[in-house]
């Protein structure tokens, strides 16, 4: 176990946020969740090391390790199945404002999981494989992402600055927040970005409307796994600190689903009360809300922001 300073102030100065589950492991321990005093940061705090991390991802249940070769259960199909339908408005939003053939580009996903969107890149967008690349710490998803015809993904956290070639996109969907490393993962990936590159960073809104509603069941504070919770500010602040300048934060609406169902259910676990017919339908009324609530980026369960290098 380890503490760490906040990545935004470098202080070690925090207040006590809440206590939080492990949704893998109800009965263990809560996880500790403060609050930076000079930033507002809010981090897990004390966390897993880089090198007990992994003990913490459960493969046979984590949903972004899920592939065609590992999916057993009806729900794990079911989810596969819905995801792949969203994974062309993800590789749209990626690609969005390129200004160069989209065969040329070159495409750097950090925590590419099974390398599921860099090949709908491919396959959407025609870019050849050689220009994608991936980084995957867990060596199963990392070895599914080689087996489906990605060459160029490793299981280091931190991007090569060795490789020889600048990225047109560099992306962190629902990864910054799991990274130890965050303030050198950015430094690099500024190094790595072309000129004209832009950084496309999707991660759960600590200031939607969910996660005010659900508190300490929320499904986004997904503890140990997430080490930072973020808010369009202090994100933006990050990025600032980090030589990056936001040029928008939008949202991503399929997440408020997600999100809002298995907060629900969570909930409901953790009171030792069953998801039923009740949970069902409170479910339904509370994700029309959130997905009302997040027509404002800011309220969103989910956001995207598109960053790109400041000048200088």
């Amino acid at each position: 176990m380890e503490s760490a300073p906040c990545p935004l102030s470098g202080n070690r100065e925090f207040t006590p946020l809440m206590q939080v589950p492990d949704r893998f492991n109800l009965s263990g321990k809560p996880w500790h969740l403060v609050r930076s005093k000079k930033s507002g940061l809010v981090m897990l705090d004390p966390r897993p090391d880089a090198n007990e991390m992994a003990a913490h991802y459960p493969a046979e249940s984590y949903d972004p390790f899920l592939n065609q070769t590992n999916s057993r259960s009806l729900r794990d199909r079911a989810y596969l199945a819905l995801s792949d339908l969203l994974l062309a408005g993800k590789a749209r939003l990626v690609m969005k404002e390129l200004d160069k053939p989209a065969r040329s580009a070159k495409v750097l996903e950090v925590g590419c999981s099974s390398g599921r969107l860099l090949l709908r890149l491919q396959k959407d967008f025609g870019i050849p494989t050689e220009n994608l690349w991936g980084i995957e710490p867990d060596p199963n998803a990392a070895s599914a992402a080689r087996t489906a015809g990605l060459a160029h993904v490793t299981k280091t956290e931190l991007p090569d600055t060795s490789i020889d070639c600048r990225f047109d996109r560099i992306v962190f969907w629902h990864a910054l927040e799991h990274l130890h490393r965050i303030g050198e993962n950015l430094d690099k990936a500024r190094e790595l970005l072309d000129a004209r590159g832009q950084l496309i960073i999707a991660l759960p809104n600590l200031d939607s409307d969910d996660a005010r509603r659900y508190g300490r069941n929320w499904i986004a504070l997904d503890a140990p796994r997430h080490l930072y919770h973020f808010t369009p500010e202090t994100l933006e602040a990050l990025l600032k600190k980090h030589g990056f300048s936001v040029i928008e934060i939008g949202k991503w609406l399929p997440d408020t689903v997600y999100n809002v169902w298995y907060s629900e259910k969570l909930d409901r676990e953790v009171n030792g009360q069953p998801f039923g017919i009740g949970g069902l339908a409170r479910a339904a009324l509370r994700t029309t809300g959130s997905l009302f609530a997040g027509i404002d980026p800011k309220r969103a369960s989910s956001i995207v922001v598109r960053a790109v290098r400041l000048k200088g």
